[in-house]
């Protein structure tokens, strides 16, 4: 059996893939191929396998995008429609909300409003594989990363480090297909490699959090709003919102331009404040004829690259009309 799975290339997805594979290769006897892709270009990962669609297609840890929709449940129908079973297992809002289509399409959906992709596999996969208690540990780490459940003591290091490695600017697909084909086949959970890595991550972002001090738009009792569309922040911007929401205890949003076409805002929630991510900027988002996705506490928006002084301008009217 064929077995395609695309994955987020955090430690969530990484870590729920990881445990997919391992009940498969048990319990089926199936080896599958592993490939790291984005939300917003899911579609492009489909396209690429529909002149040979594997046996079983497996999407992990990525939201549905809005804006590509229709492109991403058309390449799915075709691969459905070619009999082939495909299994979305996701914790973003969006992706529930197109649930009746995905059903109609024939695509098994796996969802949990309670916890992320790597509870999901813990709790439907890693029975299945040669050690329970590994899977267990490794989708603990994976929940620790992505916020669902507060790490403590050695998990809460080993999450850390795990999810800073992933974060190096060296850190590449390849890099990240190593680190799970270890998980995989070795069962240990890092190396010198990851924490060479995790030291190059902690320098950068040190350096990239201090070129957006000054970028501040609006800041407020509960929320901060940065414009860093001047920077080049090289796949930190979750990151450095995350920091500055944990360390400002604010709702933070911060603003970028991460190529020529689109500008997009990364929001972070803090979890003692009730604003939900999603439903807040989903719909300024859609105004300007963008789209994104996420969760209550963490999401991203992107717009046409032309409109990103109006999107500035209503995100920082919403954080003074709700976060004031």
């Amino acid at each position: 059996m064929r077995v395609v799975i695309l994955a987020h290339g955090d430690l969530d997805g990484l870590a729920a893939a990881a445990t997919l594979m391992a009940a498969l290769r048990r319990a089926k006897g199936a080896r599958a191929r592993l490939e790291i892709t984005q939300p917003y270009n899911l579609y492009k990962a489909l396209a690429r396998l529909l002149a040979e669609p594997p046996d079983m297609l497996a999407i992990v840890d990525i939201g549905l995008d809005e804006a590509s929709w229709q492109s991403t449940s058309s390449a799915l129908r075709d691969i459905v429609e070619r009999g082939r079973r495909v299994l979305w297992m996701d914790h973003h809002i969006h992706t529930i909300r197109h649930g009746l289509e995905l059903a109609e399409i024939g695509v098994s959906l796996l969802y949990t409003s309670s916890g992320c992709a790597s509870t999901l596999a813990r709790e439907a996969f890693a029975h299945l594989t040669d050690d329970p208690a590994f899977y267990g540990k490794l989708t603990r780490l994976g929940e620790i990363a992505d916020g669902a459940v507060k790490g403590e003591g050695e998990f809460a290091l080993l999450a850390d480090r795990l999810a800073a490695a992933l974060s190096a600017p060296s850190s590449r697909d390849e890099f990240k297909l190593r680190l799970v084909r270890m998980w995989v086949e070795e069962h240990r959970l890092i190396d010198d490699e990851v924490a060479l890595r995790a030291e190059e991550y902690e320098k950068a972002l040190a350096e990239k959090m201090a070129e957006v001090e000054d970028r501040v738009v609006v800041e407020v009792r509960r929320g901060l709003l940065l414009d860093a569309r001047d920077l080049r922040l090289s796949g930190f911007a979750g990151h450095i919102a995350s920091r500055l929401a944990r360390e400002r205890g604010k709702v933070t949003a911060l603003v970028f331009t991460p190529n020529e076409r689109e500008v997009v805002a990364t929001c972070r929630v803090p979890y003692n404040i009730d604003f939900n991510a999603v439903d807040e900027l989903a719909p300024i988002a859609a105004e300007l004829g963008g789209g994104g996705g996420g969760l209550e506490k963490a999401a991203s928006m992107r717009v046409p690259r032309e409109l990103g002084d109006e999107f500035l301008k209503k995100l920082a009217d919403l954080f003074r009309r709700k976060l004031d």
